[in-house]
């Protein structure tokens, strides 16, 4: 087919966008929501020399009594460097690349938005770092478990009555994948409530 899709060509511009923005953002926030769950502090942050001269530039705050202000300065000074390091690195792909044409993104040699190799190597560090102090922490991994028991038995529990929770336009066809959208769409609290009644029901009924 003419418009067929070509995965040996690179993606367009705003895609790659999308796909480090997603990188910077989940990595700062996961940083953010590790402190605030008291996975790791500031001082941990400073395994990361990244991490620990941002730290060093707020030292007169550092004794500062509300410290999720601290913490927000840390995360938006981060997040501001790695996009303007994003933007210049960007600049020069483009530039280097002699980049004119949409046809010339797709045609290129390698991903023309992309991050420095200091910052590659500054973000595989961060990586590092949440893996061992967040994703794999036993806590972490425990609520994880979890919440993959309560979404299987939803889908599960869902795909055996679908009528009760799905319209009949979405009954039609591919249902499966219109059951994984409507428990996505759902919020944490009424996931739980919901798998609390279900599984009521099952205990009643065996």
């Amino acid at each position: 087919l003419k418009n067929k899709f070509n995965s040996l060509k690179y993606p367009s511009l705003e895609a790659q966008i999308a796909a480090l923005s997603d990188d910077i953002a989940y990595n700062n926030h996961d940083i953010q929501d590790g402190m605030r769950a008291k996975l790791f502090t500031l001082n941990d942050l400073k395994e990361i020399n990244f991490f620990k001269d941002i730290i060093k530039s707020h030292k007169k705050n550092i004794k500062i009594k509300n410290q999720e202000i601290l913490i927000y300065q840390v995360i938006r000074d981060s997040i501001n460097l790695m996009v303007k390091d994003l933007i210049k690195n960007t600049i020069r792909n483009l530039k280097n690349n002699r980049i004119k044409t949409i046809n010339d993104v797709y045609n290129s040699y390698e991903f023309l938005v992309s991050l420095s190799n200091k910052y590659k190597i500054i973000e595989e560090e961060i990586k590092s770092f949440l893996k061992i102090k967040m994703y794999n922490n036993l806590e972490v991994v425990t609520k994880n478990n979890k919440g993959k028991r309560i979404i299987s038995f939803l889908f599960n529990s869902l795909k055996k009555n679908p009528q009760k929770f799905l319209h009949k336009e979405q009954l039609k066809n591919n249902i499966n994948r219109n059951i994984a959208d409507f428990i996505s769409g759902m919020t944490d609290r009424y996931a739980i409530n919901l798998y609390n009644n279900l599984k009521w029901i099952f205990l009643t009924y065996i």
